[in-house]
């Protein structure tokens, strides 16, 4: 028997092996601690956008959402069409749309958490303008997504009532609780939907509980899709509350750097100031000089003028005597 196999191999001994693969192990983690440092594997030096290819890639995103918005409304056409027809390439089509806007709403989701990741890392003066675009790409998207939940989970209650009104077309009779348990069931379940054949034998009876069963399957589908949905919302919720501290840092930043302008335009006043009260002291006393030397122009004038006509009358009062 397979116990006794499993007793007879004795698990301590495989100590030497297990000692053996120690030693192995010790030997080599010390041949890995021996390489020099230059050998030593290095991670990866994350790449910062430039402030151009970082725009880039949010016109990118930007252009992905526009087509999210095309298939979603394609998709709200395609639930439309599937409540009043029974036309399977349209439910197909719409399953292959839906899965394709899925894969497209994980995409976006993951490229604006790379852009995220880039605006954390960029230290230069465009960390703001990158945290804005961040936020403002989060906050679009979570309305896209919200919008979608919305459309699929109008698309459920229109898809319980119409297993619901089938239902009652097998039992007329039932009363609204039954009906509502009918909405509710599984029809999956294999036992339900026997019990629910053997009480309704009818060929009509027969073919509508079927169709009650496919879109009790298709049910299943959409919870699927909108549950895919409320997680990516949650992501994206946090997504949102990281990235405040980002934006508030990149507003305290631009807060400090308008301090500094301010202060910076201050003190060019200031030195304006000083240097018009400078030019106009200096030209004060350049005037105060010109007043000097002209003051002293004039007496030296005065005086030799004064001493030259001092010289001609005594010499004329020489000459007369």
């Amino acid at each position: 028997m397979s116990y006794g196999n499993q007793y007879q191999s004795n698990p301590y001994n495989q100590a030497p092996s297990a000692e053996a693969g120690h030693g192995q192990q010790e030997q080599h983690e010390l041949q890995q601690y021996g390489q020099p440092y230059a050998q030593q594997p290095q991670a990866p030096v994350a790449h910062v956008l430039t402030q151009q290819d970082f725009l880039a890639q949010v016109t990118h995103v930007r252009n992905e959402m526009r087509s999210l918005d095309a298939d979603i409304q394609q998709v709200a056409a395609l639930h439309q069409r599937a409540l009043t027809s029974s036309d399977t390439a349209a439910q197909q089509h719409l399953e292959s749309l839906v899965a394709q806007t899925q894969l497209k709403n994980t995409s976006i989701r993951d490229q604006i958490r790379t852009l995220k990741g880039d605006a954390e890392r960029t230290t230069d003066g465009s960390h703001g303008l990158k945290a804005r675009q961040v936020e403002a790409l989060s906050k679009d998207f979570k309305a896209e997504l919200q919008r979608y939940i919305d459309e699929e989970s109008q698309y459920k209650e229109r898809y319980r009532e119409q297993i619901a009104r089938q239902y009652r077309i097998v039992n007329p009779e039932a009363s609204d609780q039954e009906v509502q348990q009918a909405a509710d069931a599984d029809w999956g379940n294999e036992g339900i939907f026997q019990t629910a054949l053997k009480s309704n034998r009818g060929g009509q009876a027969t073919a509508v509980l079927g169709n009650v069963r496919a879109r009790h399957n298709e049910l299943m589908k959409i919870e699927q899709s909108i549950i895919e949905l409320a997680n990516l919302f949650q992501d994206l919720d946090t997504l949102v509350v990281q990235q405040d501290p980002i934006i508030q840092r990149a507003d305290e930043q631009v807060q400090q750097t308008n301090d500094h302008l301010d202060k910076g335009n201050a003190e060019v006043d200031k030195g304006i100031k000083h240097a018009r009260s400078r030019r106009r002291l200096k030209w004060w006393c350049t005037l105060v000089v010109f007043l000097i030397i002209l003051a002293i122009a004039l007496g030296v004038g005065l005086g030799v003028a004064l001493t030259k006509n001092g010289t001609k009358t005594a010499t004329g009062n020489n000459n007369g005597a």
